[in-house]
């Protein structure tokens, strides 16, 4: 009896083989919701009457409000290094950013009637570092980032189309700059290690952050006079959102 019992264990462990290890890493993906608010009218301060007002001239907030919004972006990246004590990251990023106010009687502070808009696609190239090494027997893995950043930018007239004054000119353009942001991401596999190795196993991605960040920008055409300062107008932006490691 004891001979057949211990056959039927030693069967068991064959069909069962060694643990799976975990699929190799290619790269990462996430999504990332970041505060935002372009420092517009930093360029106008000291200069009055515009739109005949006498104080300084601040045309963004006239015409878009004093609130914040959101750049939504998405970035992919690719590992150029993975082992101990962490991982670094060649990655693309892709964003959109929107506001919506109303348009100015010519010469005025007087809004018309129209609707303007003021867009933006950020795009980024980042290197991006993740103390990651240990990540499973510790959750909270840190990281830090550097960016050269493109913002393509628009704004729309009342018809939709992309506003141009002969004063102006085009409304519609790029501004380069730089980036760099530090966070902390929480391992969510931590919480739940079967459904981790479950999601490699049948989707291929290793692992699943939320993570959070503060960022510091300067998108101003590398100090050029002749370009706008889309840095964000905030001296530290908060993001935070999902991070897919396959």
């Amino acid at each position: 009896m004891n001979r057949l019992r211990l056959a039927a264990l030693l069967l068991a462990a064959a069909a069962a083989g060694p643990a799976r290890a975990e699929s190799p890493r290619l790269g990462s993906f996430q999504f990332q919701m970041t505060s935002y608010r372009p420092n517009v009218d930093a360029e106008f301060k000291g200069k009055l009457g515009c739109g005949g007002g006498t104080v300084d001239c601040t045309p963004f907030r006239d015409i878009y409000g004093t609130g914040g919004s959101w750049i939504y972006s998405l970035q992919v990246a690719s590992s150029l290094y993975v082992g101990l004590p962490g991982s670094l990251d060649l990655g693309l990023g892709v964003g959109y950013f929107s506001k919506t106010g109303k348009g100015l009687i010519q010469g005025t502070l007087t809004p018309s009637g129209d609707d303007t808009s003021f867009r933006i696609v950020p795009l980024s190239l980042s290197l991006t570092w993740r103390f990651d090494g240990f990540a499973t027997s510790f959750p909270l893995v840190p990281y830090a980032r550097a960016s050269l950043l493109r913002y393509q930018w628009w704004i729309t007239n009342g018809s939709g189309a992309t506003a141009s004054t002969p004063a102006a000119g085009s409304g519609s353009g790029a501004t380069m700059g730089w980036g760099v942001a530090a966070g902390v991401a929480f391992l969510l596999d931590f919480l739940d290690p079967q459904l981790g190795r479950e999601m490699d196993r049948d989707v291929g991605i290793n692992h699943t952050y939320l993570f959070l960040e503060a960022a510091r920008d300067k998108v101003d055409g590398f100090g050029s006079s002749k370009s706008w300062d889309l840095s964000n107008d905030r001296s530290l932006a908060w993001s935070g959102g999902i991070l897919f490691v396959f």
